[in-house]
């Protein structure tokens, strides 16, 4: 049986009814079902506890790109050139991120999904890259085409993303202005850009938690490394879930005090 891959929605304004709407970008459904996996969109709850009927039927969770976290998550005022945040998403995201982390279940986050992980985990972002981080590269071209490679980057060797990518260079897009600061318990950067920005992420000591800074679901049509890392992690996604406690849990009940 395909598995089935939990993507939280986010919130909006629908653009011929002008009503409120929950919704992601259709390139991450498509990606998923091309792997093999069958997604489905997880609504913001205003009573979260109602995740607790839904979760134990995903076999996997994909945290997708969308608006700036916000900062008090890693104890931090926001900067001026913090964008649009959602107290809502942050707190279903971050619940999801729990649950994953307790049920050992395979895990993939893209752009604002890589930066929830890192968080979730107790580390930190450039709130703008720009104005905080001044030497990088332009990360945010959202005027380009979603699917056009702007720069490239460095996978760390012996990773498990290098394993799975199998290239220790490949070019991305970039449509990010914040970008992991400092690392979380247990996260290791394992690509970056030339400029030193983290472009991906993992957690070896859980089952499968990798995470790209870039959107590939734009592109891995078009570069193999990407299709590679998504059939990985439906792969990972059909086999038994072992549940496996560990260091992860007391850093996420911190961050749950805290936030």
């Amino acid at each position: 049986m395909r598995p089935l891959i939990g993507i939280p929605c986010h919130a909006g304004v629908g653009a011929e009814s002008d009503r409120p709407i929950f919704y992601n970008n259709i390139a991450y459904i498509r990606a998923v079902e091309a792997a093999g996996g069958v997604p489905i969109l997880i609504p913001i709850l205003d009573d979260l506890a109602g995740l607790q009927t839904l979760l134990p039927r995903l076999d996997g969770l994909l945290l997708s790109g969308g608006i700036d976290l916000h900062p008090r998550h890693y104890n931090e005022e926001p900067h001026p050139m913090l964008g649009k945040t959602n107290p809502q998403l942050d707190d279903l995201e971050l619940e999801l991120v729990r649950w994953v982390v307790r049920e050992n279940l395979p895990t993939i986050g893209i752009c604002r999904g890589m930066q929830m992980l890192n968080v979730a985990l107790g580390g930190s972002l450039y709130q703008d890259l720009e104005a905080q981080y001044p030497q990088s590269l332009k990360h945010p071209n959202w005027e380009l085409p979603r699917n056009q490679i702007v720069h490239r980057i460095n996978v760390q060797e012996e990773s498990r993303m290098a394993t799975i990518l199998g290239k220790y260079d490949l070019g991305v897009n970039s449509l990010h202005h914040q970008a992991v600061k400092e690392p979380g318990s247990g996260v290791i950067i394992s690509g970056r850009a030339e400029d030193g920005v983290a472009e991906l992420l993992e957690i070896p000591d859980h089952r499968f938690m990798l995470a790209a800074q870039c959107h590939p679901e734009e592109i891995w049509n078009d570069e193999p490394a990407w299709k590679n890392l998504f059939g990985a992690f439906i792969e990972e996604c059909s086999q038994p879930v072992v549940k496996q406690l560990h260091a992860m849990d007391t850093v996420l009940e911190v961050s749950a005090r805290t936030a």
